[in-house]
């Protein structure tokens, strides 16, 4: 890695430009996340992206902070958590009232209702690209497909509770794979 180079304001840097440019919420900000930390950057590997990514996620709060404030303190411990904290929030919060401001003086535009709509589906793709790139790196063998395709079917079919499913992920893993790295076959 080229942990090297993620100086407090080299973080800071990429923060505030994810903060300022990824819009669409919390996965489609992933995409965002990974291009410029572990494809242009390369200061986490595809793993230490999706242990990060999992923290985040496991963690009360809200989980893209979580994400960065993880990233953040594996490059530089507290002061790196502080700059990803800030990078992140502080573009967003500004735009937020800027654009809450905008939305409710002109939420009846036409033109206003297209933009919002291209606006989404592009966030679609966003989200689509995230688990295309994960899914190569993470599902290698077809137990991580079963896990990923029955976490699926929960949620989308049976609107399971996604934190529920997080846990007994968990459990799962450990019971399925706690033998593979006891026997150094992971």
């Amino acid at each position: 890695m080229k942990v090297g180079d993620a100086s407090v304001k080299n973080i800071l840097k990429v923060f505030l430009k994810i903060g300022a440019f990824a819009f669409g919420g919390v996965y489609s900000m992933l995409a965002f996340f990974e291009r410029e930390l572990v494809q242009k950057r390369k200061w986490l590997s595809q793993e230490e992206f999706a242990e990060s990514v999992v923290m985040g996620q496991l963690t009360p709060g809200a989980p893209i902070v979580n994400t960065g404030i993880f990233i953040g303190y594996r490059l530089r411990r507290l002061k790196g958590a502080i700059a990803t904290v800030v990078g992140q929030v502080l573009p967003s919060f500004v735009i937020v009232l800027v654009l809450s401001y905008l939305y409710i003086k002109y939420k009846e535009i036409a033109l206003l209702k297209s933009v919002l709509k291209g606006i989404g589906a592009a966030v679609v793709g966003l989200i689509a690209s995230v688990v295309y790139s994960m899914s190569g790196k993470l599902l290698k063998e077809y137990k991580s497909v079963l896990i990923a395709v029955i976490a699926f079917a929960c949620l989308a079919i049976f609107k399971l509770n996604p934190i529920a499913l997080i846990v007994a992920a968990g459990i799962a893993g450990l019971i399925i794979f706690r033998g593979e790295r006891q026997n150094g076959n992971s």
